[in-house]
């Protein structure tokens, strides 16, 4: 990797490690599914825009069943957990917790794609779940449902991307990169939207402030375009330059980023979450260790 291609590796990095302070700031005023739904289909519109230009073949007709499978778990799913631990749990705790997608990725790989679980897979698996539990220790004891629950969307959402992951290279792996984002994006945002008209009867979304909403939504389009578009294209072409090993730097890179954001945020970052980083890293670089090993 040359140093040119690390600057750029970091671009992705801090965009998408920003996304949790954009949700801190418009879930508590759209509600985590219209939050999720409008993130998605400014990044949508955008990148159809952007492929309608340069005349880039989506091919909806062909794979809009998989773009609706990978869409639901790849982005309604997890951006709406994450959205509504927002609300709840400091922003670096979130981006902290969906550090452990890889590891969730090494289970499904092992269930779904029979990869074998070497010794370096299952010590990295128990070191992430030591973090786990070490970041969200003082969360924990304060003993609140929606912070649990808050706690388990992110793990969730982990877990949805880690399955996604696991499926796209089953059953996806025709589909172009580009393809795959525009059209899982589009289909995710189509159906949050839907989801969010549903439960208007229900009482269940808040209530948005029509003087606030002018800029709110700016701000809205600004977070999809600049925390899914713009990233997804720079990472997909580093995927193509460097490799996915190298490209996955962005798993060790993205975590550090949400914490110094939440730092300008102003949340105060406690001793636990730094140990728990820490702890979860090494899990990871163990985890993606290529060394040849015998399965447990």
């Amino acid at each position: 990797m040359t140093l040119k291609q690390f600057l750029l590796l970091l671009i992705p990095s801090a965009l998408w490690g920003s996304s949790f302070i954009f949700m801190k700031e418009l879930a508590p005023i759209f509600g985590p599914v219209l939050t999720a739904a409008l993130r998605i289909v400014s990044a949508a519109v955008f990148l159809i825009i952007l492929f309608a230009v340069t005349k880039y073949p989506i091919m909806w007709k062909k794979y809009w069943k998989k773009y609706l499978i990978i869409g639901i778990g790849n982005s309604a799913i997890p951006f709406s957990l994450y959205a509504y631990a927002a609300l709840y749990i400091p922003a670096s705790l979130s981006v902290i917790l969906n550090s452990t997608s890889p590891m969730f990725g090494a289970i499904f790989g092992y269930i779904l794609l029979k990869d074998r679980l070497t010794w370096n897979k299952f010590v990295g698996l128990l070191l992430g779940s030591l973090g786990v539990g070490i970041v969200s220790s003082l969360v924990l004891a304060n003993s609140s449902l929606e912070l649990y629950l808050s706690i388990l969307g992110c793990l969730g959402a982990a877990l949805m991307y880690g399955l996604s992951g696991a499926y796209v290279k089953k059953y996806a792996l025709e589909i172009e990169a580009k393809q795959l984002t525009v059209g899982t994006l589009t289909f995710a945002g189509v159906g949050l939207l839907i989801l969010w008209v549903l439960l208007i009867p229900f009482g269940i979304n808040p209530t948005v402030v029509i003087d606030a909403l002018g800029w709110n939504i700016a701000l809205i389009i600004v977070f999809g375009i600049m925390c899914t578009s713009i990233p997804y294209i720079i990472y997909y072409r580093l995927l193509q330059e460097i490799g996915p090993l190298k490209a996955l730097t962005v798993t060790y890179l993205m975590p550090v980023f949400g914490v110094i954001w939440s730092l300008f945020y102003g949340e105060t970052i406690e001793l636990n979450t730094i140990v728990g980083l820490f702890v979860i890293l090494v899990g990871i670089y163990v985890l993606s260790l290529q060394k040849k090993e015998g399965a447990i």
